[in-house]
């Protein structure tokens, strides 16, 4: 089976660094919460991949409908909605704002990128990920 590791690693105070091949990343908490402020945390790092996962997707099926095609006017929110004891996402809207003159072009490989995001495939049954789309 494949398998995709990652190692982290405390350099100080509430500051993690993580590393994903060669990409470094930082993980800390606001300082309303005891942390330095230095980079998001691991929740916010949640919903980013899940949006990253998704958008990269999206971007890699649209480009096998049109080699051409640019995205570059489409744009992603992730909100994660959290419930108490314990802390947890309970559940995550992905809403894509795209113009309505891209809308033919764009309905395939949103449906593709939602089915094959891994982030998304993994929490799926866990937290209720709900996909939104708004025209302009």
């Amino acid at each position: 089976m494949p398998e995709i590791t990652v190692s982290l690693r405390p350099t100080g105070g509430s500051v993690v660094t993580g590393q994903a091949r060669s990409h470094t990343v930082t993980v800390d908490r606001p300082a309303d919460k005891g942390g330095s402020d230095t980079g998001p945390m691991g929740g916010e790092y949640l919903l980013l991949a899940l949006g990253g996962c998704y958008l990269s997707t999206f971007l890699a099926a649209l480009r096998a409908e049109d080699a051409d095609a640019e995205a570059t006017d489409l744009a992603v929110a992730v909100t994660g909605t959290l419930t108490p004891a314990p802390t947890r996402f309970t559940e995550i809207t992905v809403a894509v704002s795209a113009p309505a003159g891209r809308r033919d072009l764009f309905d395939k490989p949103l449906l593709k990128a939602e089915r094959g995001c891994i982030v998304h495939q993994s929490v799926r049954e866990t937290i209720n990920v709900r996909f939104t789309h708004e025209w302009l």
